[in-house]
């Protein structure tokens, strides 16, 4: 078990010293000159108006299970070819 980890840890120094290619061609001078992004304040980003649960949303929520389940027992029961 040592020597695995002296071999794992001399070959991460190793690896550290690896050349990387330069990072400054992958970007054009046009990108480099252009303005920065306007920033927005936060509640105009977010919704005013959260969606909201009703005196119905439990009997929809329960007639999408019961489409979900009949759909998969039937995808179940038929035949694969």
């Amino acid at each position: 078990m040592r020597p695995a980890f002296v071999f794992v840890f001399f070959l991460s120094l190793v690896a550290g010293c690896a050349q990387f290619p330069e990072v400054d061609d992958a970007t054009s001078n046009e990108l480099e000159d252009a303005p920065y992004p306007a920033l927005l304040p936060v509640g105009d980003v977010l919704d005013d108006e959260a969606p909201r649960l009703d005196e119905n949303s439990e009997a929809a929520l329960q007639g999408s299970v019961d489409r979900l389940k009949r759909r998969a027992a039937d995808l179940q029961a038929s035949p694969v070819e």
